[in-house]
């Protein structure tokens, strides 16, 4: 039995102590994620309502360009989180303090490089071009996204704050600091429908000002207990810089071109030749659908760092056992998609009502996408977590690319369901070598790049 299962009906017996910690992580890492998953919907037809749907769909393009900065850490993060976790687990916190330091320093330059290119440039496009729209003045727009690019920037940052509880297997304290983040985010735009007239501005602030301000505060409890892990300008080590950023580097390639380019550019690619409009009826179909990615996510995620510990201990077995299980409610996951959306013109009536109409066709697309999703993130988990990346960099460059240049050559004419269906496709073949790879990796036959 897959181990949440087992716990949740409380029969759960762990042959050891890396499945106990797995379970641990799944549940309570999935609870915060199902109560995240909540505020999320709850606030979709609430800010629809303020806003207006060309004035939402503005702020859903907003969200993509600012999901970009997330990925211009150059995989410092997931380097970070990998020697901080092996220094944390030798008890030597002196030199989990000098990644901590040279890591958060690193990311700060960064950070403000990119500010001070980023910001007087959005001055200089015509945003209501790129926008598709007419109705809001182009200035104004420039001035709600140059801040939400500032608060975007700060997280940058900050977010890394909560990596430091991952190293420290609490996975679910990172994401309750994500689930404040979405809750108080929440009760400002309800207060603001209340209080003000419709802005823009004040629901970009809500969104990205709340999390920074709750990683902020997360440093606080996590120093008074570990004071040892204080960054300083002492700790900061050119060495150690040098082990992160080379550590990072595999995940950032993979991250522009798999997470950045393919998915997180669909809004702004959706926004420019469909208009905001159709942004908007993507983004509801979304949210509906991603409950699926969110909760096969929850359950693989704590595998990676399993992994990496079963990798270095020879323990194939348990690797092909839990890749087995996890291929099997990858399965699950396609069958409650189909149900999902046999139900899906219900639950969109009673949730967004008549203000946005979503076709049958679209929600088809997007199911095929996530699921697709799910399948290459089952095996690049395994992947991850043995090490052997260069396959998916490959892999995601070659298909980022073939993506861009058919939206680019033909994207007015596949229209919105068909840059949906082309993201699935993506995925499916990301999915199928992924797979393969995976295969050769737990029968010990990976040779060549399939074992780099």
């Amino acid at each position: 039995m897959f181990p949440v299962v087992g716990i949740l009906t409380g029969k759960l017996k762990s042959e050891d102590a890396r499945t106990l910690n797995v379970v641990r992580n799944t549940f309570f890492s999935g609870l915060m994620k199902a109560c995240s998953l909540l505020c999320s919907l709850i606030v979709v037809p609430i800010t629809i309502n303020y806003l207006n749907t060309e004035n939402y769909g503005i702020w859903m393009a907003m969200t993509s360009i600012i999901y970009w900065f997330a990925f211009f850490d150059i995989g410092l993060g997931n380097g970070m989180r990998n020697y901080l976790a092996e220094a944390i687990s030798e008890g030597d916190y002196d030199k989990a303090r000098t990644y901590f330091s040279t890591a958060m320093v690193i990311l700060s330059v960064i950070a403000v490089l990119i500010g001070c290119a980023v910001v007087p440039a959005v001055y200089m496009f015509d945003l209501t071009n790129i926008f598709n729209t007419h109705g809001i003045d182009g200035h104004y727009l420039a001035d709600v996204l140059a801040v939400a690019v500032v608060f975007s920037l700060v997280q940058f940052v900050v977010k890394n704050i909560g990596m430091v509880y991952i190293a420290m297997q609490r996975y679910a304290v990172n994401d309750f600091i994500i689930f404040l983040g979405n809750v108080l985010s929440l009760l400002a735009v309800f207060v603001l429908t209340k209080t003000t007239q419709p802005s823009l501005a004040y629901v970009v602030i809500a969104f990205t000002g709340i999390p920074v301000l709750m990683f902020l505060l997360a440093i606080i409890p996590l120093l008074r207990k570990y004071p040892q892990l204080k960054p300083s300008i002492q700790h900061i080590d050119t060495v150690t810089a040098r082990r992160i950023v080379s550590k990072g580097l595999g995940f950032f390639v993979i991250q522009i071109t798999s997470c950045l380019v393919i998915f997180g550019s669909a809004n702004v690619l959706i926004s420019h030749y469909c208009g905001p409009e159709q942004v908007t009826v993507y983004n509801v179909a979304y949210k509906l659908f991603n409950v699926l990615v969110i909760g096969y996510t929850i359950l693989i995620s704590p595998l990676w760092n399993a992994y990496t510990d079963a990798a270095t201990k020879g323990d194939y077995e348990w690797i092909r056992r839990t890749f087995g299980k996890s291929l099997m409610m990858w399965c699950a996951s396609v069958i409650l998609g189909l149900v999902v959306l046999a139900l899906s013109g219900w639950f969109f009536r009673i949730w967004v009502g008549d203000s946005v109409t979503i076709p049958f066709i679209v929600s088809a697309y997007v199911l095929f996408y996530v699921c697709s999703f799910n399948l290459a993130n089952c095996s690049a988990c395994l992947l991850n977590g043995t090490n052997t990346i260069f396959v998916q960099i490959i892999t995601s460059s070659v298909l980022a690319f073939s993506y861009l240049f058919v939206i680019f050559v033909w994207g007015k004419q596949i229209k919105m369901t068909g840059i949906i269906c082309l993201m699935g496709i993506c995925y499916v073949i990301m999915g199928i070598v992924y797979s393969y790879q995976s295969y050769l990796i737990i029968r010990r036959k990976a040779t060549g790049i399939w074992s780099r």
